[in-house]
């Protein structure tokens, strides 16, 4: 009776210290977040990449973040939503309109980077091509050539702004040229059958027209304007003051996702670009990857100072918004601290 005792007595024992573990590792981990639905635009281009890693990788998920996404033609036609609220997050190109906003509504403001080129980078994310004929034969080498030419190109956002430097450099404008609407995806072929002479474009554009040997690169960007940032992302009002918590939930995964993006071509970024682009692995590979700060910082005078005085010679802003107008990094901040925190828990 006494064995049967003691065994009674361990068994109570151990159960007791196994419910006790059990219930200090309960405690021990975090709380899931509570999930919350987000409407942002999105585009099947490589600026995109940070997002598409964090949703294929379940960064958001793991934030309690599930994003609806809305399609553009063109992502400055999603600024308006983000005004009256039907976003919460806009992914986008720099624009003049863009800077309007910033400078109209206190509620609305860039809170990270999401594609920069500058002197440094190593490769060429924006160009301006030449028809190779033309090149080869010494037709076509400069600035002052481009007179009469026909382009393909806009007039505003980041190939204008290019294009317009580029021609001043011979004393043109945009009046001393024919600019074309012919669409992004023709802009090979047109360059073969000589319907255009000249493409101001950005990646996977750039490699995709190369591709075709009709073309060459002439113009870096960098060379031009030296600094330049694309690509901003952008909260509303939902983020950026009624809900900020969630607000640092996107962040902190697309931040892992940033980071992730930042280990370079690797098979696995490679494969999720493919999959969200449908671009071939081949042509992701040789393609120029945009430059996006590891800690989603903008530095405001080298990059954006230069394009905001060009909207506004070009009539296109109607005058100069301060950096605390533009961005507010207090959201950056703090997701930072937390995707610290949580990758070295010691500090």
């Amino acid at each position: 009776m006494k064995t049967n005792k003691y065994a009674i007595l361990s068994v109570v024992l151990i159960l007791l210290v196994t419910s006790c573990s059990s219930g200090k590792n309960s405690a021990a981990q975090p709380a899931e977040p509570e999930m919350i639905t987000l409407k942002m635009n999105s585009s099947a281009l490589t600026s995109y990449a940070p997002i598409f890693i964090a949703e294929a990788e379940g960064y958001f998920k793991d934030a309690g973040i599930k994003i609806e996404y809305v399609t553009f033609n063109r992502s400055t036609e999603a600024i308006p939503l983000i005004v009256n609220g039907d976003l919460d997050v806009y992914a986008g190109a720099l624009s003049s309109g863009l800077l309007n906003v910033l400078g109209q509504e206190d509620s609305i403001k860039v809170v990270a980077d999401r594609g920069h080129v500058s002197p440094d980078d190593t490769c060429t994310y924006h160009g301006i091509l030449f028809r190779k004929d033309l090149y080869d034969s010494g037709a076509m080498t400069g600035p002052a050539d481009l007179a009469g030419r026909t382009i393909a190109s806009v007039t505003t956002g980041p190939s204008g702004y290019l294009l317009s430097l580029y021609l001043a450099q011979a004393g043109l404008t945009f009046d001393d040229v024919n600019i074309s609407d012919v669409p992004t995806a023709s802009f090979a072929d047109a360059m073969s059958n000589g319907t255009i002479d000249v493409v101001a474009t950005t990646e996977l554009t750039l490699s995709r027209v190369l591709s075709s040997g009709n073309a060459v690169l002439a113009v870096r960007g960098a060379d031009v304007y030296g600094s330049y940032q694309t690509s901003v992302l952008v909260f509303g009002k939902n983020l950026l003051v009624e809900n900020r918590e969630a607000g640092i939930r996107f962040l902190t995964a697309y931040l892992r996702g940033v980071r992730q993006y930042n280990e370079g071509k690797t098979d696995r970024n490679v494969e999720i670009m493919a999959q969200y682009t449908s671009e071939s692995p081949e042509i992701l590979r040789n393609a120029c990857w945009v430059t996006i700060n590891n800690d989603g910082s903008i530095d405001f005078k080298a990059s954006v100072a230069g394009f905001q005085q060009w909207s506004i010679a070009q009539g296109q802003l109607d005058h100069a918004i301060t950096e605390e107008q533009f961005w507010d990094p207090s959201l950056l901040k703090e997701a930072l601290a937390q995707l610290d925190q949580t990758t070295n828990p010691s500090k």
